[in-house]
């Protein structure tokens, strides 16, 4: 059975406040003479979400069980949208959904021979940079450009480009390979890969909602294998 399950916990849960903290693992030596040399294992972190006060009404306490139940706990892994990053431009403000152009992301450029492209999205911080590889896109929003035109206007050869994307994995496939220094680019909304955090969460949950009305949540990010 496939473990991650395309299917959203229920929009009532309140997604905000919420506090997105992305992790990796580093291993740290110190030498003797107090240098240091840092051995990074993951190339992408994964990330913790925590939502205070997700929980605040009887169908809140509901829903999550309802959804707690069909994944099976940590079992299953599902789709969730980071309210703090999931689109291929800045957002506005959290939550917000922002306006998308087929030039936002730099996927690639064509060789002639070359039909899939995945999707990404780089951050910038000077002259640094991290490209992340985007594997749950939401298909309907995805906008993509070649050379700057809708795939449909290219002609390759005698065809009009088509083209198709893929979730699980944000792959654009071309129905042929755009020509040498064509360049593709994309805009897009995209979820993350999550579970709950451990067999025992609900524990918490219950107890706090019992005891105070209100309750908070936490999911883990997943690596997809």
């Amino acid at each position: 059975m496939p473990r991650f399950v395309d299917e959203y916990i229920p929009n009532q849960i309140r997604s905000w406040p919420c506090t997105a903290s992305p992790r990796f693992s580093t291993h740290i030596n110190v030498t003797d003479s107090g240098a240091e040399q840092a051995n990074r294992r993951w190339l992408h972190p994964l990330y913790t979400y925590s939502l205070p006060e997700a929980v605040r009404e009887h169908k809140d306490f509901e829903i999550v069980r309802d959804h707690w139940l069909t994944m099976g706990g940590p079992a299953q892994t599902w789709p969730w949208r980071d309210p703090l990053d999931f689109a291929s431009v800045p957002l506005d403000a959290p939550n917000h959904v922002p306006a998308l152009t087929m030039a936002d992301q730099l996927l690639g450029a064509g060789d002639g021979a070359r039909t899939q492209f995945q999707l990404v999205k780089t951050y910038q911080s000077g002259a640094a940079s991290y490209v992340r590889p985007i594997l749950l896109p939401v298909t309907a929003s995805v906008l993509v450009s070649v050379n700057g035109q809708l795939p449909a206007d290219l002609v390759v050869p005698n065809v009009p480009l088509t083209w198709t994307v893929s979730r699980p994995g944000g792959v654009v496939t071309f129905s042929g390979p755009p020509r040498p220094g064509i360049v593709v680019r994309a805009g897009f909304l995209f979820d993350v890969e999550v579970r709950f955090e451990a067999d025992d969460s609900f524990d918490g949950i219950a107890k706090d909602y019992g005891v105070s009305g209100i309750a908070n949540l936490k999911f883990l990010g997943v690596r997809s294998c």
